[in-house]
């Protein structure tokens, strides 16, 4: 898969975290002191509709936002190529 954002991998290797090793606890602590929405608008700008943030996804070219994030559950979801997480 393409990733054209860099800091967004970090959120795509957290199934391999756990086979390297690392803690579902120490998993959880991360994403608790992580706001996923400043994080993602570092790299994807946002635009905020109700209690989600879409904007366009990362993962491939399009010109309108299919890529929403959830601040309340911490997950992120593309309906235009099906990626999240």
């Amino acid at each position: 898969m393409l990733i054209q954002q860099p800091g967004l991998k970090l959120i795509l290797e957290q199934d391999n975290a756990l086979a390297r090793g690392i803690s579902q606890d120490d998993i959880q602590k991360v994403r608790d002191a992580t706001d996923i929405v400043a994080l993602i608008s570092e790299r994807v700008p946002l635009k905020q509709r109700g209690h989600e943030f879409w904007g366009c996804c990362p993962f491939h070219h399009e010109k309108t936002p299919s890529f929403k994030v959830d601040s309340s559950s911490q997950f992120w979801h593309c309906f235009g190529c099906g990626e999240g997480g």
